[in-house]
């Protein structure tokens, strides 16, 4: 699960800092969006692992996710392009008070106009579209941007790709994720342990949807972002 869904783009932009509550804010727009899309576009473990490794799965589901949470939250039109005006926005509400920042945000959004330029075949939908608007965040990204994990974290809970086939958190799984992801730092996947073991005790707690475990999703990203900074991991 550590890692953060989509999206990559809007969160790229953002993440160049802001007032935290802002940021909180933010965060909370993304998840509801994820948490409303993915119940018509819902991915699979396999699908999480590769947009972990900035990998867009060639599967309409997945590009769909992304184009259905860019339109909820502004970032792409209902014509299923690329808002920069609706982005700029947002970077004006969530940048304000940072001029430098700001312009870079936009510096950021602008590179990635020409994805409306680009053909594709599914029109308004957006799916196509939303997938080449991944790939121009992946290559146009500024390497300060530290917000990639945070996307990959809630993407693959709401796929659940952390929960067992009883809906609960998988502990196993969460320790192979963080020996995946400790890029040779041995402390990164000690602390990602720890998180872990502190994280899976929500499925001590009473959910009223079963083994389907979106309740106990919830409560696993609620863990994450509460407990992530103190062992170090930037969201």
């Amino acid at each position: 699960m550590l890692g953060s869904l989509l999206f990559v783009f809007a969160f790229s932009v953002f993440s160049l800092s802001a007032e935290a509550l802002l940021i909180d804010d933010l965060k909370q727009k993304y998840v509801d969006s994820i948490l409303q899309c993915s119940q018509q576009y819902p991915l699979d473990r396999a699908d999480a692992e590769l947009l972990q490794n900035k990998v867009m799965p060639d599967k309409e589901s997945t590009k769909c996710l992304f184009a259905c949470v860019y339109k909820v939250t502004g970032v792409m039109s209902d014509q299923g392009e690329l808002s920069v005006e609706g982005v700029n926005a947002l970077s004006q509400k969530y940048l304000a008070d940072d001029p430098e920042k700001l312009k870079k945000s936009e510096e950021f959004t602008e590179a990635c106009r020409t994805v409306n330029d680009a053909p594709v075949s599914d029109g308004a939908r957006g799916c196509d579209r939303a997938a080449l608007i991944f790939k121009c965040t992946i290559e146009k990204s500024p390497d300060e941007i530290d917000m990639w994990n945070f996307l990959v974290v809630f993407l693959a809970i709401c796929s659940c790709v952390y929960m067992n086939a009883k809906g609960e958190y998988d502990i196993d799984h969460a320790y192979k994720v963080a020996e995946m992801m400790k890029n040779g730092d041995e402390k990164r996947l000690v602390n990602a342990k720890k998180m872990a073991d502190l994280c899976v005790k929500v499925n001590e707690q009473s959910v009223s949807d079963g083994e389907k475990g979106c309740d106990r999703a919830a409560m696993i990203f609620k863990c994450t972002v509460e407990n992530a900074p103190k062992f170090g991991f930037k969201l």
